[in-house]
């Protein structure tokens, strides 16, 4: 069973790779889509620059001192940056995008282990690895779909994955079965 668990997890983890290396956009298209967003900065650059000249301009086009206002810190943020610090979590998109493919590896890396040396303890290593892999993987999935959400209502994120659902779902359903024979492994079943 430890040898029908590890081609699984290698069909599991060449169905990830797949997915990873077709979800990716364009840096062209990131650019591009990046320049009004470029333009927006710079426009609120130059008001900030007026208003440390110390006049502000009223609607009705004269001059008024202006009053000293608190600086401030995110006007050199990229857009990037002002995105993922607008997020409900700030960096956990990032954080599950790095943590499932590495907690991936190391599981699998472990199992291997586990199938040469048949030491219970590593393949229950490789059992708590793998929730770990999985739950970085359906936080990753769940964060791509809040920005794929955003994205449906008009406000664009560059670095939103768009996963082909039925790749996804076959990743999935490898994971999952991977997890249950790890885990009837692990009980000793």
């Amino acid at each position: 069973m430890a040898i029908v668990a590890l081609v699984l997890w290698t069909f599991t983890v060449a169905a990830g790779v797949y997915l990873l290396i077709t979800s990716t956009r364009p840096a062209g298209e990131r650019a591009a889509h990046d320049e009004p967003l470029v333009a927006q900065a710079t426009a609120l650059v130059e008001a900030g620059t007026a208003a440390e000249v110390g006049t502000a301009f009223a609607p009705g086009g004269a001059a008024r001192p202006a009053a000293p206002a608190k600086p401030d810190r995110n006007r050199f943020d990229p857009p990037s940056l002002a995105r993922a610090k607008s997020e409900p979590m700030p960096g956990l998109r990032a954080l599950a995008e790095f943590g499932h493919p590495l907690l991936g590896i190391t599981g699998f890396g472990i199992f291997i282990g586990y199938v040469l040396t048949r030491d219970w303890f590593l393949g229950v290593i490789a059992l708590g690895v793998g929730l770990g892999t999985v739950a970085a993987g359906v936080s990753w999935a769940t964060a791509n779909a809040r920005a794929a959400k955003r994205a449906a209502s008009g406000a664009r994120d560059p670095h939103a994955m768009k996963f082909t659902p039925r790749l996804l779902l076959l990743h999935g359903a490898g994971a999952a079965l991977t997890i249950l024979l790890a885990a009837l492994i692990a009980a000793r079943v």
